[in-house]
């Protein structure tokens, strides 16, 4: 059999343009490399549903809605109210330093001028020891994956701009993996199914899957992330076109362990997310979870260096780093933890990725289509307010799928 279209990666994005080919009548077949769908969205029910993965939904306009409503999903907004903590210690809220990190968080993110890193643009408006700027950088570092001394403030602020996801940020009480596994209700996906090499000429595509099973079909959309696209997975033959690979090298892969602290008991007074100077850069308590829950985040080169303690070395630190805020009964009251860690796992290489200085047009480079054949999607591929959300992902899936349809039938002279 010859597909109208192979999709390889059933994330969100390549979900959601399944959906779209299918329902105008395409023949297609999605090629996942795990052994479940949803990608980057991954739950934990170990004591009820906890976000290894995607946690968030972004915004009250999010096109995520108009798939939470059709699952049935219920969902919580999340609060507002940021603590922070110095030296083992909660800051009170009227201590300076607080509102010294908002003015310098504020000025990222309606930076106008040229362009410049968020790590210089930042370090022109504070005195190099001023705890502030560390904790505004390691917000930052957290929200985009990202090493500020290479983020693009001028990127950053236009991305901001650009969003039209509404406001506030909500959790899916029921686990965010309830989400893909609705999208692919219907859909035909083959679970472990690694694609090594997709072998393409225009109007052609074969698929070599890595156990030596042969797919064909007219075309192909790869909704792979950025970090396995440039560890070459899979492979093209002929390699991608020079400008695509630029691009590709150009789009930065941010990086992001997350560390999930069950408790039988909460320990802790009521916070919605609290910042530290600590090697776990930010927690908040988990809503949905049947037992007191604290997830640890942390993002950009810290999220590497956490990783490397491995599992028991970084709940050991989240244990004393919590000891010191709240008290020794932290100890005796947790239940066990989970380390996700991002960068290390084979079908991501990295969390999501984010707006280097320098980066330029590449997101649009690397999302244009290549002779009518090959098709690219993912958040990576974003071009406007959305990168890094799981909504941007499902937009730029629908966005490939109507490409796809829009070019029709391939000319057999092409």
């Amino acid at each position: 059999m010859i597909y109208d279209t192979l999709i390889i990666g059933a994330g969100a994005a390549g979900l959601a343009a399944a959906r779209e080919l299918q329902a105008a009548g395409q023949s297609i077949c999605v090629l996942e490399a795990r052994n479940r769908v949803g990608g980057r969205i991954v739950t934990d029910r170990t004591y009820g549903p906890v976000e290894l993965g995607a946690e968030f939904v972004h915004g009250d306009r999010a096109c995520t809605w108009e798939e939470i409503r059709a699952a049935g999903l219920r969902t919580r907004p999340w609060g507002s109210k940021r603590r922070f903590a110095r030296g083992g210690r909660l800051l009170p809220p009227d201590d300076p330093i607080i509102a010294r990190t908002y003015t310098l968080y504020e000025l990222a993110n309606t930076y106008t001028g040229p362009e410049i890193s968020v790590a210089d643009l930042l370090a022109g408006h504070a005195a190099p020891g001023d705890p502030a700027l560390g904790f505004a950088l390691r917000w930052l570092a957290n929200l985009e994956a990202a090493d500020p001394a290479h983020l693009s403030a001028t990127a950053l602020a236009r991305e901001r701009a650009d969003s039209h996801n509404g406001v506030g940020n909500f959790h899916l009480l029921d686990g965010y993996d309830c989400l893909t596994t609705h999208m692919a209700v219907g859909v035909p996906v083959r679970l472990n199914t690694p694609v090594a090499r997709l072998i393409w000429r225009p109007g052609s595509v074969v698929a070599r899957m890595a156990r030596g099973e042969v797919l064909e079909a007219r075309r192909a959309l790869i909704t792979v992330p950025a970090g396995v696209l440039r560890a070459g997975r899979p492979a093209f033959n002929p390699p991608l076109p020079a400008d695509r690979l630029a691009a590709l090298g150009a789009i930065g892969v941010g990086h992001v362990t997350k560390l999930v602290l069950w408790f039988e008991r909460r320990l802790w007074p009521e916070f919605t997310v609290l910042s530290t100077d600590g090697q776990i850069a930010t927690w908040w308590p988990v809503p949905g979870a049947r037992t007191p829950t604290l997830m640890g985040y942390v993002g950009g080169p810290a999220a590497l260096r956490l990783a490397n303690h491995g599992e028991s070395g970084a709940i050991a630190i989240g244990l004393a780093e919590l000891t010191m805020l709240f008290g020794d009964a932290v100890r005796s009251a947790c239940l066990g933890g989970r380390l996700a860690d991002w960068s290390r796992d084979p079908w991501s290489l990295g969390a999501y990725t984010y707006s280097p200085v320098g980066m330029g047009d590449a997101r649009a480079i690397l999302a244009a289509p290549l002779a009518a054949t090959l098709y690219f999607a993912g958040e990576a591929t974003v071009t406007g307010g959305h990168i890094a959300t799981v909504h941007g992902a499902i937009e730029s899936g629908r966005r490939a799928a109507a490409a796809i349809l829009a070019d029709g039938p391939i000319p057999t002279n092409f």
